[in-house]
């Protein structure tokens, strides 16, 4: 078994605390899109993972990938502080599931 998403998840973890610095300037485009992506990545791994314990960050990076998503931007409609909870559970989220999240490795 391999952690593929130790990586992901911590970038994950450290671009969602940059949005918390950066909200309302140009640059919060720039989080959107990284946590979007870095939450679809991770929704793909926590897929391959398969197991009792994990399928429960499958919906849960889904609603992160929706919530940042900077094409459809539901994250206007949320400010002040439950937007700030929420991305400290998104943060929360993305290192739970970089250091919980197994695949199988793959055969040589």
């Amino acid at each position: 078994m391999i952690r593929p998403g130790i990586v992901p998840g911590i970038l994950g973890v450290s671009a969602v605390f940059i949005g918390m610095v950066v909200f309302g300037s140009e640059w919060f485009l720039t989080v959107l899109f990284a946590v979007s992506i870095l939450a679809a990545i991770m929704c793909v791994f926590a897929f391959q993972g398969r197991s009792a314990k994990t399928a429960v960050f499958i919906p849960l990076f889904a609603i992160i990938a929706v919530v940042f998503n900077p094409i459809v931007r539901i994250s206007d409609s949320f400010s002040g502080q439950p937007w700030l909870l929420g991305q400290v559970a998104a943060a929360a989220v993305f290192f739970l599931g970089g250091f919980m999240i197994k695949t199988p490795a793959p055969k040589r």
